[in-house]
């Protein structure tokens, strides 16, 4: 009477290691679903930046940028090194753009650009500070990484908006940037060739 009110020890310890088998099971099944979800995602972004229509969007999204960049400049008498760099930031941009902020380097360069403007207006109001005492905290910031660390940090400076992110966040940002920079190669050497079709040699160099 008195066993059958209490359970045993051993009823007790079985079903709490089964409780933990099961919840186990559940949180590994939960990360084979993410993990599938997140392929999929990627696999779609991939194909996205490998169809002609993309491409051919933003192709003529950027030869409509490039084309108001080079009135401004004319009109503005920009040097060669200055409009060479708004050209790259304009490229950049239709590029972010075309990505509809749905990954976090787009809106990283998105995000910079509008920074870059405010930072133009109040260039003259920035204190500089003590170069020295800088120079000594970033110096006592430095700690040697592992080699793939160090790899992973350098991928995160070069992927635009991804130096605190989780690795497969990384991983997962880095693939999507490499494949809109394909077709952003490809879409301006198909616009390069059309342009040296469609207008004579001398007047895309200049006198």
């Amino acid at each position: 009477m008195v066993d059958s009110l209490f359970p045993s020890i051993e009823t007790i310890g079985d079903a709490s290691s089964e409780s933990r088998r099961k919840k186990r099971k559940i949180s590994e099944t939960a990360e084979t679903e993410a993990e599938i979800e997140a392929r999929r995602i990627n696999e779609e972004s991939l194909k996205r930046w490998r169809t002609n229509r993309v491409q051919q969007i933003y192709a003529s999204k950027l030869f409509e940028a490039l084309r108001r960049v080079r009135q401004r400049s004319t009109n503005e008498n920009v040097k060669v090194a200055g409009a060479a760099r708004e050209i790259r930031e304009t490229a950049d941009r239709v590029l972010a753009a075309s990505a509809r902020g749905t990954t976090r380097w787009s809106r990283a360069i998105l995000a910079s650009s509008v920074r870059a403007k405010l930072k133009k207006h109040k260039k003259a109001a920035k204190l500089t500070g003590n170069c020295k005492s800088r120079k000594a905290a970033t110096e006592t910031k430095r700690i040697r990484l592992p080699a793939v660390d160090k790899k992973l940090k350098i991928l995160g400076r070069l992927v635009p908006g991804c130096r605190k992110v989780t690795v497969p966040n990384l991983l997962d940002e880095a693939t999507d940037y490499i494949a809109a920079l394909e077709m952003q190669v490809r879409a301006m050497e198909a616009l390069a060739e059309l342009l040296t079709v469609a207008a004579p040699r001398t007047t895309l160099t200049g006198p």
